[in-house]
Order: C-alpha cells, then sequence, then structure tokens
C-alpha cells in the first residue's frame, strides 16, 4: 500500500499527468481553431430576400454580402415581373429565422424573360380530373367554373383562354392557366361539401376532384405551385361538414398558409 501511494506521489507519475493535460489542452486549442476556420462555426450570416431581384443584377446584389447563388430553374408565374427571382431556398431570414455559414449557395428560380412553349391539347369532352391531369403534366395550370348542362355532370364543355376559346395546337406560355368550364348537369342539382379545414390544398383538390364544385385558394406567403399545393388549409367559406350540401358548381373559397 505505501509503494502504491508513493507511486501516486512520485515526481514521474505527476510528470506523466501534466503531460496528459497538456496534449489534451493542445488538442481542444487545434480542434477549436480548426473548425473555426474550416467551417466557420458559429458564424451567422442573414440570408437577404432575392424576390423580385432581376438575374442582371443579382452578382452586384449579392456583393459583400458573403454569399453565393445558383439559378437552377425557370419558372412561369402569372403578373410576376420577367427575369426576376420568384423562388429561393433558404429563405429570407426575416421571414424564416435562418441564418447562414459564409459562402453559403442560394438556390434560385426565376421566371423567364421568354417562356418555354407548349401546345395547347384538346381537352373538350375529357372528364375534369382527367383534362387537369393532362395540362398539369404539361406544366399548364387550370382554373375551374362550372355551367349548367342538360346532357350530364363532370365533363369539360370549354377549354378557355384570356376570355376566349383556344383551339387545339395553340402555343402558349408553360405555365399559363387555362380556364375549363365543367358541366355542373341541371339547375337545382346540389353537391355535398366536406370540412377542407386541416388539409393540404393538394388534399382538397383531390377532395373535391369527383364534384362539381371548384376551390378558389387565398395562400398567404405562397409563391411556387409547390408551395400552394402543400399549404394547410386554416378557414373554408362556405363551411363544409357531414350532412352540409351546396349548390352544384359553387365555388368554395379557401384560405392556406405554409
Amino acid at each position: 500500500m505505501k509503494k502504491l501511494f508513493r507511486f501516486f506521489v512520485s515526481k514521474q507519475f505527476l510528470l506523466n499527468i501534466v503531460a496528459i493535460i497538456i496534449v489534451w489542452v493542445l488538442i481542444v486549442v487545434v480542434e477549436s481553431y480548426y473548425l473555426k476556420s474550416s467551417t466557420n462555426f458559429g458564424e451567422k450570416v442573414e440570408v437577404p430576400t432575392f424576390y423580385k431581384i432581376h438575374m442582371d443584377d443579382l452578382e452586384e446584389f449579392v456583393s459583400g454580402k458573403n454569399i453565393t447563388y445558383t439559378i437552377q430553374d425557370s419558372v412561369y408565374l402569372d403578373g410576376w415581373p420577367k427575369g426576376t427571382v420568384c423562388w429561393q431556398y433558404p429563405k429570407p431570414t426575416d421571414s424564416s429565422g435562418m441564418y447562414v455559414k459564409s459562402g453559403r449557395e442560394i438556390l434560385l428560380s426565376v421566371v423567364p424573360v421568354n417562356p418555354q412553349m407548349v401546345k395547347m391539347p384538346k381537352v373538350v369532352d375529357m372528364s375534369q380530373r382527367m383534362a387537369e391531369n393532362t395540362l398539369n403534366a404539361m406544366g399548364i395550370r387550370t382554373k375551374i367554373s362550372y355551367e349548367p348542362d342538360p346532357e350530364g355532370v363532370g365533363f369539360v364543355k370549354k377549354q378557355m383562354f384570356n376570355g376566349v376559346n383556344i383551339p387545339e395546337g395553340t402555343s402558349i406560355p408553360k405555365g399559363t392557366r387555362v380556364d375549363l368550364i365543367v358541366a355542373k348537369g341541371n339547375d337545382g342539382s346540389t353537391s355535398a361539401l366536406p370540412n377542407l379545414v386541416g388539409l393540404t390544398i393538394y388534399q382538397a383538390r383531390e377532395r373535391l376532384s369527383g364534384t362539381t364544385l371548384s376551390i378558389h385558394t387565398e395562400c398567404d406567403g405562397c409563391v411556387t405551385e409547390e408551395e400552394i399545393a402543400t399549404a394547410v388549409i386554416t378557414r373554408q367559406d362556405p363551411a363544409g361538414g357531414e350532412g352540409v350540401n351546396v349548390a352544384a358548381g359553387a365555388t368554395v373559397t379557401i384560405w392556406a398558409s405554409k
């Protein structure tokens, strides 16, 4: 026991302990320096808002902000200034609270100056669901409205763009919204209206796809079609639920948030 005690208080043992502590401190200091120099550990850079900045002005816009950018694709949006940014990731710090490290690459989508053109197919006489799927697959958006028709319900009566009939084969910008007029059956008919609150807009569209009802969407903070489709519904008018029926062809207004 005495030998063991003398070993622990010996000069050699104490020197070994001091050496271990010095090595451990050096490792911590070197590791901390490496993290800060190679990964910008602990550094926070604010993400600015790129929305509606023209692509020609992006270099000047990011100058001095310690970030870079890449334009990954283009998205046609009605009424959005051509050649400007319409989507970014990460989102701006002022709306998301998100910060990045110095040199972070921000992904951007812009509205093309000369959008890609696609040829309008014939969707008249198709079912509403088939017509929407056909056009959406081509990058054409749709707006549905209804008219009475004694011959049936749920089929496309007219395809229109800017208030006039759009013939098959007409070239239109990809991303354009086309109006589809769908038959709602005879006057006086009704449709069941479910409760849509808590669903995403995509789920609500699916829920109503087999009915004569159309949806008007108000989406807070939504920019891209993906954000619109996945936003969650917080309110609807008229209110829906079990046993609720509204006039066939009625428009349901929904409010949603990302």
